[in-house]
Formats: C-alpha cells, structure tokens, sequence
C-alpha cells in the first residue's frame, strides 16, 4: 500500500498539470481575439478614429504566449500590395507599412509612427499616383 505522502503528491502534480493544460487552452483560444482588440485598439490611437475601418485579421499562430500580431490589408495598387502589421512583443507595440510588388520578390517594411507618417511613406511609393488626391487618385 502506497504512502498517504506519495497519493497527495501524484494528486497535487495532476491537479497542476490539469490547471496548467487549461491555462494552455484558454490562452490558444483567446490569442486571435486579443491580438485583433490590440492591433485595433493601438491602431486607432497611432491613427486617428480612420483606423476603426481596418479590417485586422491574426497572423499565423507561432508563439501565442509571448506576442500578439494581426495585419490590416489596405488593398492592392498600382502593382503594389499594402498592408499594415501590428506587433506587441512583451508590451512594445509597433505597426509597421509593409509594401510587396505583386509580380516580384520585393518587400519593404517601414514602421507607422503616425497618420501622417503613414501618408510620407505612400507618397514614396510606386502606388501613390493611383492613390494621390491631388493627381485624381482616390480621395
């Protein structure tokens, strides 16, 4: 017969490993929703109330514990595809503009430190004179 010692040590490291595997699961199914209300949240405080029309989707689960991340595509132009990329790595959060020609390898990121940062970093880019609304381009 087993020692009351050792019955309440295997039910204390069950009951732990229990509490730890839901913690586990907790964090897994709330990490897409956490990461959407964070890019959403400190989008519109970078950006203005304009940020709420973002449309954040999560990005691959890869470490749901450290850090949330969640992209807004912004659409396609002029051979280019735009995005934003939220990141919030242990309380640093950051969004970046991240353009990628649609035909070619090439991407360049650039990071988002306000609306109107954001616009400099378009009117660096090829797509901007589809975008401009001076020249015609969306308003």
């Amino acid at each position: 017969m087993s020692h009351p010692i050792m019955i309440a040590a295997a039910r204390r490291l069950t009951a732990a490993e229990e509490r730890r595997k839901a913690a586990r699961e907790d964090a897994f199914r709330t990490w897409g929703p956490r990461c959407v209300a964070a890019a959403s949240e400190y989008a519109r405080i970078l950006l203005g109330d304009s940020a709420i029309t973002l449309d954040w989707k999560i990005v691959e689960l890869f470490s749901y514990k450290e850090h949330l991340e969640a992209f807004a595509p912004l659409g396609t132009v002029g051979g280019q595809h735009l995005e934003l990329h939220y990141t919030d790595r242990h309380g640093a959060e950051e969004i970046s503009l991240r353009v990628s020609c649609v035909s070619c390898p090439s991407q360049h990121v650039h990071e988002v430190t306000s609306l109107e940062q954001l616009g400099r970093l378009l009117s660096q880019a090829p797509a901007w004179q589809d975008i401009d609304p001076r020249g015609g381009g969306d308003a």
